[in-house]
Order: structure tokens, then sequence, then C-alpha cells
């Protein structure tokens, strides 16, 4: 499973789910299975700035 981490002081969380999967990532977005048209969401800040998705 990916998961989020802050690049300054190493928070992890998890990656947010849409559809019953894990959402991906496309630029500075998370991403539904099922395409942008169906769900997306900013990828996260922790420390001000956008987290690391880690696969």
């Amino acid at each position: 499973m990916a998961k989020l981490v802050c690049r300054k002081c190493g928070h992890e969380s998890a990656v947010s789910m849409h559809c019953g999967q894990e959402m991906h990532q496309e630029g500075n977005d998370l991403v539904c299975w099922m395409g942008k048209g169906c769900g997306s969401e900013p990828i996260p800040k922790h420390c001000d700035e956008i987290m690391d998705v880690v696969t």
C-alpha cells in the first residue's frame, strides 16, 4: 500500500481511498482509479509542503 510521507519531519499517513481502492498520484492530485471525473483531491500538505506519495 502507498503512503504519504512528509519530507521535513517524516510524518506518515495513509493515501485516501475512493471507490474501494487507493487513489493514485497525477501531478499534485490524488485521483480515483476510475479517473479524475470520478474523484480527485489535492495531495495533502504537512509542514507547509506537499507530501510525497511512496509506494
